[in-house]
């Protein structure tokens, strides 16, 4: 028999609500992106749909192991903002040439801030 006596706290529902968030706009920064002319920063966009999908994934998984209160979810959650930093800062590169990469870089430092202060809170 199994006792859910544990409940999400304050810190974790504001994680995965960010984490949700972050998941989205990385997967539709990465989608929008793919096809488009590179020109010279072609590189830098390749980069970018790449950690915006790692991003996407990491947060999407962040976000299902917090919703099923996984012992795994500090762990994960603090890689999860290592990533989501890397995302920012790559995205923040390229914003200049893709308009959304502004907002998702905005988005991923605040995931990143979010899945912090959660791992701290369980630690």
């Amino acid at each position: 028999m199994h006792h859910h006596d544990q409940t999400p706290n304050p810190h974790m529902q504001h994680c995965l609500e960010a984490c949700v968030a972050c998941a989205q706009i990385c997967d539709s920064c990465a989608d929008d992106m793919i096809g488009m002319e590179g020109g010279s920063h072609k590189e830098l966009q390749d980069l970018c749909i790449r950690l915006c999908m790692d991003c996407a994934d990491f947060c999407a998984l962040s976000a299902r192991l917090m919703s099923r209160l996984s012992p795994s979810t500090e762990l994960l959650c603090r890689a999860c903002a290592e990533i989501c930093d890397r995302c920012a800062s790559v995205c923040e590169q390229h914003s200049p040439h893709h308009p959304l990469c502004g907002d998702c870089a905005v988005e991923c430092r605040r995931c990143a801030a979010a899945c912090r202060d959660m791992a701290a809170a369980m630690a």
